[in-house]
């Protein structure tokens, strides 16, 4: 059973701990951090569902015609709604018209250890807690099984997660009319183990346990230039340039700390079973920018007739506009291409036991230029930090 090499191509969707009828598989946590299954031999009855469901095994099953419905920049109305989401408040819009329709949401959140677990949910407080990236692959847990029970019974589901997790989704679940999956762009995801190791490392350097991580937050200059903020108990915020400073988000988004898979990623372009996709709109058009107020662009991208439903039923409280799926392919890769595995991965991964993990991520990342970075710290410490798209208004104003 699951006989390949789980190390390199196994997902870590739990899809086979779902199908399992006896319980007899659990997810573990590897050298890298990733977790595989392991079954419990003495439990097992070799009726082969894990092998059924994994998607490793059947990807010939998953494939929507990207963008066969349409593609759009698009972000919801609600500037205070828009602020707290990651780009443009896609996701919130659609699981608070699923609880409308008293149906349930399955998505991310935090736990109290600040591990990244999938729930399931009919409460808005809920969905709240899901908005926003969590940068870590997360523990599915037995939610797929939860999923498929509800929708027997009738219930409407929204499931949102990573391209093979949504693969995960249909192939526990059957993919019925009252299943709506929702994939995001999906770059790649560190795995657990180095999330958990930096978390607990931070925690030690502040002194106290961490309470929330933002990836993405607006503040203070918005979307276009987001910030990585941990609050611990007492209510303080550390801050870093996410994509310019902190060495753990720079160490995913140069293919230094994901899970094998990723590097060869099977659910990309057509190969993916979502029928909606969202992400960010990368490289929008300064209009679309100032429309926005750069508090949050999506790409919505629409690939069944099942997610065009869905997304008409919330047209009056967003904004959308076409746009070229091809633009949004050559502006976000990940769309459509896995990731490159940085050369230094396999160093990285073999000091993860015996290196301080912001000592190995640093020594193991290419930085930004530090002299450029301080300038624009300062300037946004001053409050003269000023977008691109907003000099070019300026410049046009006078």
């Amino acid at each position: 059973m699951l006989d390949f090499e789980l190390m390199k191509y196994c997902y870590g969707c739990s899809a086979c701990v779902n199908a399992c009828p006896r319980s007899a598989i659990q997810m573990v946590q590897t050298m890298d951090g990733s977790c595989i299954p392991k079954i419990d031999q003495a439990q097992c009855i070799n009726c082969g569902k894990c092998d059924q469901v994994c998607i490793h095994q059947h990807t010939d099953r998953y494939h929507s015609i990207l963008a066969g419905e349409g593609c759009y920049a698009a972000y919801e109305l609600d500037k205070v709604e828009r602020k707290e989401s990651a780009s443009g408040g896609m996701f919130f819009l659609l699981a608070k018209e699923v609880l409308r329709q008293d149906g349930y949401v399955c998505g991310c959140v935090w736990n109290e250890k600040m591990d990244a677990v999938h729930i399931v949910s009919n409460k808005t407080i809920d969905i709240e807690r899901m908005r926003n990236s969590k940068y870590v692959q997360s523990d599915i847990g037995r939610c797929l099984a939860e999923i498929r029970e509800l929708l027997k019974i009738g219930k409407p589901v929204m499931f949102c997660g990573t391209p093979c997790q949504c693969a995960a989704c249909q192939a526990v679940t059957g993919n019925p009319e009252n299943l709506l999956k929702v994939s995001l762009i999906c770059e790649g995801t560190p795995t657990p183990g180095v999330w958990e190791r930096y978390r607990d490392a931070k925690a030690k350097e502040y002194g106290e346990k961490i309470s929330a991580v933002n990836f993405r937050s607006k503040d203070p200059v918005g979307w276009s230039l987001p910030y990585y903020v941990i609050t611990t108990e007492s209510g303080k915020k550390h801050r870093e340039l996410s994509y310019k400073e902190n060495p753990y988000v720079l160490g995913m988004l140069q293919g230094l700390t994901c899970r094998q898979s990723c590097y060869h990623c099977e659910f990309k372009g057509d190969n993916g079973c979502a029928d909606i996709i969202i992400g960010d709109l990368w490289k929008a058009e300064n209009y679309l920018l100032q429309k926005s107020d750069n508090q949050g662009l999506s790409a919505l991208i629409v690939n069944t007739k099942k997610g065009k439903d869905w997304v008409e039923k919330v047209a009056d409280a967003m904004y959308t506009k076409e746009y070229p799926i091809e633009k949004v392919c050559i502006n976000n890769p990940p769309l459509v291409k896995p990731m490159n595995e940085n050369d230094k991965r396999e160093k990285f991964f073999e000091k993860l036991n015996s290196v301080p993990i912001e000592e190995n991520l640093n020594e193991n990342i290419a930085h930004t230029n530090q002299i450029k970075l301080q300038i624009v710290k300062v300037l946004i410490s001053m409050r003269l930090y000023k977008p691109l798209w907003k000099v070019t208004q300026m410049l046009r104003n006078r």
